[in-house]
């Protein structure tokens, strides 16, 4: 004889349960208890649901599982098709957004489904021997049958082109230093800068970028470094981790590090060049910029630190207050 019941449990009694979970953000859980039938119901409400024998109901086990299901086909700025869950999107009249996430590795389960036996004691879930899914595909922005003509794109603020400019018209000239750090929604590169200074994209290294002068001793020789720093992490390969997508995508910042990568300091010079910036769908422009370089020779060596040596302006279009 199966029986449901479903009972709202404090946080305390489901930790005890299932210590293997952690559970921070709620105060209670719900826990279903019973074996399920195919033409079940389950209670809704705190009172005991009615006990019911084997005899009259048909096991989940013997039965078929049907689900509707509607997929919606979704084309993006390049051209790609996607597609998505009806219950991941929200639809208005003429724009829609959908957002989706999935748990890689052991994720902790917040609905946790318990059966037992009329006694009391623990078994093992029944399954539906099969499960059919009726899918509906549907075009939702493009065909001759789109529901909508509309193209998912992130609102991606102007370049702030005055500002930049500004901001990289005097620099530090200083050899083997990072001379200079931008953050905005737009990628970064240049033309016309000697050799020697190059823009790194600081979002490709996890512990960022150093530039360090190393010298040979035997020869008595020193050349620039510019490299990840020497980090010691504990990473743990078991912990949980999320990968999430939306449309329209998500407005993407980068970081961009400028070196001087020779041992070669420059004084008192002022260049004329061109900054080449993009936004995350290419779109983008080129800035004639102008700067005039320094170098104090008594400050030659007060730029070293642990991080490396640095001596540079900043320009954060993102948080205003981040480079004061």
């Amino acid at each position: 004889m199966y029986f449901y019941l479903q009972k709202v449990f404090p946080l305390g009694v489901v930790m005890k349960l299932y210590n293997k979970f952690t559970i921070t953000s709620l105060t209670s859980l719900t826990l279903y208890l019973g074996a399920c039938a195919n033409n079940e119901t389950v209670v809704h409400n705190a009172e005991p649901a009615e006990e019911k024998t084997v005899e009259n109901k048909v096991s989940i086990a013997d039965s078929t599982l049907y689900r509707h299901v509607t997929i919606l086909r979704i084309k993006d700025y390049y051209g790609n098709i996607s597609e998505w869950h009806e219950s991941d999107c929200k639809i208005a009249d003429s724009t829609f957004s959908c957002y989706k996430s999935e748990c890689m590795g052991n994720c902790p389960t917040l609905g946790l489904l318990l059966c037992t036996d009329s006694n009391g004691d623990d078994i093992a879930c029944p399954e539906y021997k099969d499960t059919i899914n009726d899918t509906t595909y549907k075009n939702l922005n493009f065909g001759d049958e789109a529901l909508l003509h509309y193209i998912p794109v992130a609102n991606i603020p102007a370049f702030d082109k005055e500002a930049v400019k500004k901001a990289l018209s005097n620099l530090s000239g200083n050899y083997c230093s990072q001379i200079f750090q931008i953050r905005s929604n737009y990628s970064i590169d240049a033309i016309g800068l000697p050799k020697s200074f190059s823009w790194k994209n600081r979002d490709s290294y996890e512990w960022g970028l150093e530039a360090h002068v190393k010298s040979n001793k035997e020869t008595n020789e020193s050349k620039c470094e510019v490299r990840e720093p020497l980090v010691l992490s504990n990473y743990d390969a078991n912990a949980d981790w999320y990968i999430s997508w939306s449309l329209p995508e998500k407005i993407r910042d980068y970081t961009y590090l400028l070196f001087n990568e020779s041992m070669d300091s420059y004084k008192d010079t002022t260049i004329t060049w061109k900054l080449v910036y993009k936004d995350q769908y290419g779109r983008g422009d080129t800035l004639d910029i102008t700067t005039k370089f320094k170098f104090d020779e008594s400050k030659a060596d007060t730029t070293k630190s642990y991080f490396g040596r640095r001596e540079y302006g900043c320009y954060d279009t993102l948080d205003s207050e981040r480079c004061k």
